[in-house]
């Protein structure tokens, strides 16, 4: 048997990549080699280990109990060789962060605020992708993620940004065109019947929690609807004019602040759920990471202290139409 101090650096490699896709063709695809090349290397290494790292079952492999340990310990390593290499050279990623955002929460909350973060911090290069999948920190490049969700997110650090608080949102010529100039204290949701409901199929709930809390669920059942691939194309049709869109209030807030929008009802609905910060708890101590969580924390909480005052003391929406 050859000696584990010999053990080729491609072949950890390609463990490591095999182990990320979870099937040998993709992981030759990446490594420029044929799909029974990869098995012949993990199995190599398989009988220099003396344990077995995958369990096989046609095309796609499945982790063992100690392959998912040692693939841990690989990657890290291989990323420090990385690491140490673009070090080396001048080509540190310290400065660069990587972060995987909701699509809505981009579009409707960060992008507007993310320009304040470059001012302040010119020297963090900025890496954004939106996706609704969530990404495992092991294999992924990601350093932070925006995640929807209680909160519950097991061997992560977690920090609530803002819970979700529903409201029903159409544009200001649609409310006067269907309701004409009806005092806003008489407006009930019972009048969202003469409208059109702008649902998503990403949040297919929303609206029946919303009417079931205002208790008007029988809307439902007497209204159109038009269902949209997302909740960002049913806030744009609402901007648009086509209906009411149930919307997250720090999403709409700009918008009917300047009276694009308006919100002409008082029921609040908060959610348990809401959009938290999350980062493996390795990263939290790189400077970029540490920056950026305390600036996104320090916008939440002044976007939950304007939507708490407005709540508090009349909603812009309302005070616009009446």
């Amino acid at each position: 048997m050859r000696l584990l101090s010999q053990v080729n650096l491609n072949s950890l490699k390609i463990v490591e990549s095999a182990a990320r896709h979870r099937n040998f063709t993709r992981a030759g695809e990446e490594q420029f080699i044929t799909a029974s090349a990869v098995s012949q290397r993990v199995k190599s290494l398989e009988d220099q280990l003396r344990f077995k790292i995958f369990e096989r079952g046609g095309n796609a492999v499945s982790l063992t109990p100690e392959g998912e340990t040692y693939v841990a310990r690989v990657r890290e390593a291989l990323e420090r060789i990385v690491a140490a290499s673009m070090e080396a050279t001048g080509q540190s990623q310290a400065h660069v962060l990587r972060i995987c955002v909701l699509p809505t929460f981009a579009a409707r909350w960060l992008f507007p605020r993310l320009m304040t973060f470059q001012r302040q911090y010119p020297d963090i290069e900025m890496r954004v992708s939106t996706s609704y999948a969530t990404h495992e920190f092991s294999t992924s490049e990601y350093d932070l993620e925006i995640r929807y969700g209680d909160g519950n997110f097991p061997g992560l650090i977690s920090e609530l940004l803002f819970k979700e608080d529903l409201t029903p949102v159409c544009s200001r010529k649609l409310f006067h065109e269907v309701l004409g100039d009806k005092p806003l204290s008489r407006v009930t949701p019972e009048d969202l019947r003469f409208f059109t409901l702008l649902h998503s199929e990403t949040c297919t709930q929303n609206w029946q929690s919303w009417l079931g809390f205002a208790g008007a669920s029988f809307v439902l059942g007497e209204t159109r609807s038009v269902y949209f691939d997302s909740c960002m194309m049913s806030y744009e049709a609402a901007n648009a004019g086509m209906g009411f869109a149930v919307a997250n209030r720090a999403y709409m807030a700009s918008d009917i602040r300047a009276e694009r929008l308006v919100a002409p009802f008082a029921v609040h609905h908060p959610n348990t759920a809401g959009w938290y910060f999350v980062s493996p708890i390795k990263a939290l101590g790189a400077r970029k990471v540490e920056l950026f969580k305390q600036w996104i924390l320090a916008e939440a909480a002044l976007t939950q202290r304007q939507l708490d005052v407005e709540i508090a003391g009349g909603q812009p929406g309302r005070a616009a139409v009446a």
